[in-house]
């Protein structure tokens, strides 16, 4: 039976005709010599592989047929109408990139397309110019701690590196790039020229541009997109490289075989969910790799990291139906997305309960209260005694309003505690970071307790007032037979660890971790306790740019050991290199660390993707502010927008109700959303920062960065001064993530 691919084709059809081009490939599937198909070579083509074959009256498919040890392989290129798809057949050729050892499509009979007309071809290379300093906007009235720059200095600041080792003869020699193509790209002078002849390449040629204008090096490139150079002396010998290129990566291909059910997923994906099968070959790589211990990958905004997750879970489940898999995330509402995902990615995939054979899709809280839940009495006794000490607790409820319990415990045994000690939010991550993640029961063992990672030092009799404060909190929660979320996940991490002393199994083989930077210590002692150390344990996904909860604590703290098992996603497929240019620069100034304690960059990332430049509008008031708001939505929507790929990012819940129905008001549709949801079909979308994590829109403004929304001062400024500056960083982070949701257009508002 004849084998299909499918290429990652940039012509789009009507909805309408998919369902025909899907009976045509899979009758191409059960037999190529079917005469309804009329798979017909062209009269005069430039590739001898090119074929026609009827879709239906009007429509005809082109594809390239390969004879691969006695196997016909079709390659399906894409769809036009009759007359465009014979030109395209017979200009076109399929061939293998000989210094990238990757298949690749060219036209070889007609000019270049129009765009590229329009980029004039200089006489000579000419070096971007070194961007003039960059104006900054305050960003809040406390603008010392976070500044914005201009939009457009952003997207200037760019330099195309090229042209600091590169020819237009070493670029056709080493990576197969035309020389007219070669020029353009060493004379690029934005990210958009250059992203512009990126997308007219074939897939492979275009990132390895756009990572070497970037400055990269080609070795690195080739590992990164699993390539190679390679030599071949026959077309017998080109087809069986192309054959085995194709099946090996999906990064522009996908291999469907004789399945007629891969043909259906490729295309019912090939659009708006390309990544179910059009995967990038280093997250391919990411997906099917087998490791010896704990993994971690990193990675910004819209790199990709989610998409891995999903599709490792999916490769786990299928090459061990008998495994037990958790795909985990920090909180219920982006395990929710998880889920829908993995539903969309393969439905077929078991979702179980916790501890069966399949996938478990669950947030941390709810792991931990299942773990209690489904543990005997006495077990559960037995943990609680050595996380929380002496004293029966039933756990009946959970503590929600830890910082309302902390404030009562200081007025109970500790009301001249020194005034910097008096932030809920202090004396939370201390108990987390430092009692609980310590197993600290009394006093003495608080006195000695590691405070590694905190910033605000203590004396011992810091401590000791603090220690009155943590015993009193603690015999409250006993009192009312409640624990704090946090100290939930500590006894159930000792419950897994005393069944596990017992020779019980464990209730996972493998755990996938999402947005692991904002997991907490008890999260992480949790995670340990759930899955034996072993072969691809665990898979952590992280971007330390993005934590907008908790503080870092270094995964070694809990037995997590990834030394040596650390990559790097760089691409970013979601956000524009516009918007990508200004998201990043929010955060400079700031100094992250990840989870193994090491310095966190953001000079590698580079994106696929050109769009306009971000605009950063200023209000007189608030009032102005939100008829601006008002305005752009409008113009957005009567520009042909739909609503529901719209959205409205502000700092807090109280603003987003206070706009939402301001925007009722003034006719707009829209609806206030939490996290992992949106308002909804025709609706925009309103939500706070913190929801649109994990969320995606075409069209976004984020409102209140010129007013004293954001950086929110009563996040910090009643912390300890040591504890402000990871309080600035997370106000940052979330600036960053909330102007990351922007797919296309990004809006920012500040009030003069």
């Amino acid at each position: 039976m004849p084998f299909v691919s499918m290429a990652s084709a940039k012509n789009k059809v009507d909805g309408s005709v998919k369902k025909q081009i899907m009976d045509f490939l899979q009758k191409l599937q059960l037999d190529d010599k079917n005469p309804g198909l009329h798979i017909e070579p062209m009269k005069v083509s430039r590739d001898p592989r090119a074929r026609t074959g009827r879709v239906n009256d009007f429509w005809r498919a082109v594809l390239f047929k390969m004879d691969v040890s006695g196997e016909a392989h079709y390659v399906y290129y894409g769809t036009w109408a009759h007359d465009e798809a014979i030109k395209v057949a017979s200009s076109t050729v399929l061939k293998l990139n000989l210094a990238l050892g990757a298949p690749e499509f060219e036209d070889q009979g007609l000019p270049e397309s129009s765009s590229n007309e329009a980029f004039e071809l200089p006489t000579e290379v000419v070096i971007a110019p070194e961007p003039a300093t960059s104006p900054v906007h305050d960003i809040a009235d406390n603008s010392e701690h976070i500044v914005l720059a201009d939009p457009k200095q952003t997207v200037a600041a760019w330099q195309n590196k090229l042209a600091n080792s590169w020819t237009v003869e070493s670029l056709e020699e080493k990576v197969g790039v035309a020389p007219t193509t070669a020029t353009r790209a060493l004379a690029a002078q934005t990210q958009a020229q250059l992203n512009e002849i990126v997308d007219a390449l074939p897939e492979s040629q275009g990132l390895v541009l756009l990572g070497l204008a970037n400055g990269e090096e080609l070795t690195d490139l080739q590992d990164e997109l699993g390539l190679k150079p390679v030599s071949v002396t026959s077309r017998e010998e080109e087809d069986h490289h192309i054959d085995q290129a194709i099946r090996n990566s999906k990064g522009g291909f996908v291999f469907a075989g004789d399945n007629p059910e891969e043909v259906r997923k490729a295309l019912e994906a090939s659009d708006v969910d390309a990544w179910r099968v059009f995967l990038h070959p280093e997250q391919r790589k990411y997906v099917e790799g087998a490791r010896n211990g704990s993994f971690r990958m990193t990675g910004g905004a819209g790199t990709g990291k989610t998409v891995v997750l999903v599709h490792r879970a999916r490769a786990l489940a299928l090459k061990n139906p008998n495994s037990k898999i958790l795909l985990t995330t920090f909180t219920k509402s982006l395990s929710s997305s998880l889920k829908k995902q993995l539903a969309k990615l393969d439905s077929d995939i078991a979702l179980v309960d916790m501890g069966q054979p399949g996938v478990s899709v669950l947030g941390m809280d709810q792991i931990s209260y299942q773990v209690v839940n489904a543990s005997s009495t006495e077990l559960v006794q037995e943990a609680v005694t050595k996380v929380l000490g002496t004293g029966r607790n039933e756990l009946v409820g959970r503590t929600g309003q830890v910082g309302k319990l902390f404030k009562n415990a200081v007025d109970s045994v500790a009301p001249d505690l020194p005034e910097k000690f008096l932030s809920p939010g202090f004396l939370e991550q201390e108990y987390l970071s430092v009692v609980l993640a310590n197993g600290v029961l009394d006093e003495k063992a608080y006195l000695r307790a590691s405070r590694t990672g905190r910033g605000t030092p203590l004396n011992r009799n810091d401590r000791k007032e603090l220690w009155s404060v943590f015993a009193q909190f603690r015999r409250t929660n006993l009192m009312n037979q409640t624990a704090t979320f946090a100290e939930l996940a500590a006894i159930a991490a000792q419950i897994l660890t005393s069944q596990a002393q017992r020779g019980e199994s464990l209730p996972f083989d493998h755990i996938l971790v999402d947005e692991a930077q904002d997991f907490h210590a008890t999260h992480w002692m949790l995670l340990r306790a759930l899955v034996a150390k072993g072969p691809d344990d665990l898979f952590i996904a992280e971007d330390s740019h993005q934590r907008i909860y908790g503080q870092k604590i270094p995964m070694s703290r809990f037995g997590i050991d990834i030394r040596g098992r650390s990559r790097r996603l760089r691409l970013n497929y979601r956000t524009t290199a516009e918007n990508l240019a200004y998201a990043i620069s929010i955060l400079a100034g700031g100094e992250y660390t990840d989870l193994a304690d090491e310095a966190e960059s953001t000079s590698e990332y580079r994106s696929v993707r050109s769009g306009p430049i971000p605009t950063l509008l200023s209000a007189d008031d608030r009032l102005d502010e939100t008829g601006q708001v008002a305005d752009q939505l409008n113009e957005w929507i009567e520009a042909g927008s739909n609503p529901k790929n719209l959205a409205v990012l502000v700092r807090s819940e109280q603003r987003a109700t206070l706009l939402a129905a301001a925007l009722t008001e003034a006719g707009i549709p829209n609806g206030v959303a939490k996290g992992g949801d949106t308002a909804g079909p025709d609706k925009i979308t309103v939500m706070t920062m913190h929801s649109s994590k994990g969320l995606e829109f075409f069209k976004v403004i984020v409102m209140g960065v010129g007013s004293d929304e954001i950086p929110a001062k009563w996040s910090y400024d009643k912390l300890p001064e040591a504890e402000q500056k990871d309080a600035l960083l997370r106000e940052r982070s979330l600036l960053y993530v909330a102007a990351t949701r922007a797919r296309d257009e990004l809006v920012l508002t500040k009030v003069l």
